[in-house]
């Protein structure tokens, strides 16, 4: 698949270099923080496919990343190529690495097929990094992510199989990854008052020591006056716990302005973790071993909000307590200071008690970066991250810096 879709890329880029002449380059220079630890992730995003009655291919020669990091006592250096080809529904995209040296990163691979897809908004099929999926209201499976953010270089095992296909009543889902997660979903519309769900998710374990499990997970939703909806969710993590939620979502879109709001109650017994297979389940998952220590099934609630003012400015937030349990809170902000000045930050503490113990030591990470527009071609952009790192007993800051331009 790899040889074939890289045959097409080779033999379009001959036909195009010429015309495309005036491209994007991303150009990042990573500077290892005191630690040596600080690593550069660019991925090029998927653009919007075309739907236009006349199709025409859109190709993009991607841009061109360098980054360096330390392997051992030396720095090395990976430059990355990131084109991109749509036509229509279809559209592929690869990472094309070079080490610029001979030593390596880790999970170095020279080409890595970062996305090929087909989506027609009634039917469609992925290969590539999944990221962001939801199933239901998020009580098994929430913002599900492929993506391990740090890594210099894409590897073949961040990516995974997701497809989805409509017909008449019913919506069918499912997806498989590298990592040995498999899952599968059916959604049926009884009426335009009623709509039901049910999904299966598992891990077949043998990925980072990780122990097999699997999850089922079901919900209803009814959709109610000035934008309401109220929906109610159960789940259970085989031959470990179960519970259930049941909550009102709303959102509105004005003019000036767009807002979301999510609130939902839940209870669980000893064995279940709420939103076991989150964005973290890849590289941080919820220990079970430890939520059935503390031999107490639990209720509690969750709380979400989102506001978009104007594009210029959003802000995401979410609250969770449980009886029992440490309160967690997380909030993302994005801004456009001004035509020159733009800035995106995220904070989470998932041992919240109030804002006056917020606490890296606590576990909390905050991180973002901020771009300054120098002229219409060049963006010079400061990237950041500082948390706890329980392997030092030290709080840690990570930077580096790019260097956008735009021609």
């Amino acid at each position: 698949m790899k040889k074939i879709i890289l045959s097409f890329f080779v033999a379009v880029s001959l036909c195009l270099f010429v015309a495309m002449a005036l491209c994007s380059i991303s150009f990042a220079l990573d500077l290892p923080s005191d630690s040596g630890s600080s690593l550069l992730n660019t991925v090029s995003q998927v653009s919007n496919l075309s739907t236009a009655a006349t199709t025409k291919p859109s190709y993009k020669l991607g841009g061109i990343s360098i980054a360096y990091v330390k392997v051992g006592a030396d720095s090395v250096g990976v430059l990355t190529w990131h084109p991109d080809l749509k036509f229509g529904p279809w559209g592929a995209g690869l990472d094309v690495n070079m080490s610029l040296g001979d030593k390596y990163v880790t999970g170095y691979e020279g080409i890595v097929v970062r996305y090929a897809e087909y989506d027609d908004s009634s039917r469609g099929l992925r290969y590539g990094i999944l990221d962001g999926i939801t199933w239901g209201h998020g009580l098994l499976l929430k913002n599900y992510t492929t993506k391990i953010i740090g890594p210099v270089i894409v590897s073949d095992n961040q990516l995974g199989f997701k497809g989805y296909y409509s017909f008449d009543k019913f919506t069918v889902r499912g997806l498989t990854t590298h990592t040995n997660i498999i899952g599968a979903r059916v959604e049926e519309k009884i009426n335009p008052m009623l709509t039901l769900g049910q999904h299966y998710v598992a891990d077949n374990g043998g990925t980072n020591g990780r122990p097999a499990i699997a999850g089922l997970g079901a919900d209803a939703s009814v959709p109610l006056p000035l934008n309401f909806e109220a929906y109610a969710e159960a789940a259970q993590i085989v031959n470990h716990g179960s519970g259930i939620g049941a909550g009102l979502t709303w959102a509105y879109d004005i003019m000036a302005a767009k807002a979301s709001f999510n609130a939902q109650y839940r209870t669980f017994d000893k064995g279940f973790i709420p939103s076991l297979f989150s964005s973290d389940y890849e590289t941080n998952p919820k220990s079970l071993a430890s939520a059935e220590a503390s031999g107490n099934s639990k209720n509690g609630y969750l709380v979400e909000l989102g506001i978009d003012a104007l594009g210029l400015a959003q802000l995401n937030a979410a609250f969770e307590s449980y009886v029992g349990s440490n309160q967690s809170f997380g909030a993302t902000l994005a801004a456009k200071v001004s035509e020159q000045v733009s800035f995106t930050g995220y904070y989470k503490q998932p041992s919240f008690i109030n804002f006056s113990s917020l606490s890296y030591e606590q576990g909390a990470i905050m991180g973002g970066k901020l771009a300054y527009k120098v002229n219409p071609y060049t963006t010079l952009i400061t990237n950041f991250k500082r948390a706890y790192n329980p392997a030092t007993g030290q709080v840690q800051s990570d930077q580096y810096y790019e260097m956008q331009f735009n021609l």
